[in-house]
């Protein structure tokens, strides 16, 4: 059964979700070697030199092995778009003028997704429920690189309810050359525990691929956000921000994947800087100022084709809020995904 877990300090659900994530990976497949005599131990491949294989095995330590007497077993691979819920796939490079450019292996691929749910209910001296749901579909298309997002959040404790937020994005990456591309990022969002009714946000920036190799990938990249945000009672207002943002990507292998995104938002100083007091919208002298951050990380992991487990570790810190208590938002769920 699909759990969440809901903490108040950021360091707690960092510790928890990286030890978490540590037995995860200490548990997938190993690389084996086959001897020639029908054994074979399971363990790290090292290296292959001067005609021999060097292995480390955790009970026999670092070995060698003369290659015609030994082979070395990977565990089963996965492709990346097989895995529910990855970031996009690889992108193909771009070429100079006048040379042929290499396919990419998802055009004319259908949309590719997965569907995620978790669930909690607990009674007795302490009566709690708390519902999750999350869903991503991307496509590849040439230079172009779709991905949207939904994102549902309900809990209730003691009757009280704790969490309700729902939010949705949609986000355009555009090649324009073999490190940088154009993106736009469209995203809505509601929560009615900080008084939030509607925020819609629009941004458009560049990005930079720092690097791109056969396991991982990392980006970053910076834009200007508008924002407009209307408040339980009908005040809304409107500001101007900047972002900045980073997203990375590590396969650790067929079944397993480590995917990681951060942004930070913050206005212009002098410019329309609003914050949300009570239930109205209103502008800063500069006492408060409007900024967000948000890191969120997963670990996931491929259980059958279509069916994957999934660890994630969400936060939120939204400065403009005038209570204290909701600015920060934080928690680690599990859930069980669907992929199609």
């Amino acid at each position: 059964m699909p759990v969440s877990f809901h903490f108040r300090s950021f360091p707690t659900c960092l510790t928890a979700f990286l030890a978490f994530a540590l037995v995860l990976v200490g548990s997938v497949d190993a690389t084996e070697l086959y001897f020639s005599n029908g054994d074979r131990i399971t363990g790290q491949f090292l290296r292959r030199a001067d005609g021999k294989i060097y292995f480390r095995s955790p009970i026999l330590g670092e070995i060698s092995v003369p290659e015609n007497q030994a082979a070395v077993v990977e565990p089963p691979d996965t492709p990346v778009d097989s895995l529910a819920g990855l970031p996009p796939q690889q992108r193909g490079s771009s070429h100079a003028a006048g040379s042929s450019k290499v396919p990419s292996k998802t055009e004319g691929v259908p949309w590719k997704g997965t569907l995620e749910f978790g669930y909690q209910q607990q009674s007795g001296r302490t009566n709690a429920l708390t519902f999750s749901f999350h869903g991503t579909a991307e496509k590849k298309k040439g230079p172009n690189d779709y991905k949207a997002e939904a994102r549902i959040l309900y809990g209730k404790q003691e009757g009280i309810t704790a969490t309700d937020r729902s939010d949705a994005s949609f986000r355009f990456r555009h090649e324009l050359s073999e490190r940088v591309f154009s993106q736009s990022l469209t995203s809505y969002s509601q929560d009615r525990i900080k008084l939030i009714n509607s925020d819609y946000e629009e941004n458009a920036g560049f990005g930079y691929r720092l690097f791109q190799r056969k396991r991982d990938t990392a980006n970053i990249g910076a834009g200007l956000t508008a924002q407009y945000r209307e408040v339980v009672g009908g005040r809304a207002g409107m500001a101007y921000l900047a972002q900045f943002f980073e997203d990375y990507t590590y396969k650790i292998n067929g079944r397993l994947t480590f995917t990681q995104d951060a942004s930070l938002l913050t206005a212009f100083h002098g410019t329309n800087n609003t914050t949300v007091v009570n239930d109205q919208v209103i502008e800063t002298s500069g006492e408060r100022q409007n900024w967000r951050a948000r890191f969120n990380s997963s670990l996931q992991g491929r259980v059958t084709d279509r069916i994957s487990l999934n660890l994630r570790f969400e936060y939120e810190f939204d400065n403009s809020i005038a209570d204290k208590d909701a600015r920060a938002d934080n928690r680690i769920t599990t859930s069980l995904g669907y992929g199609f």
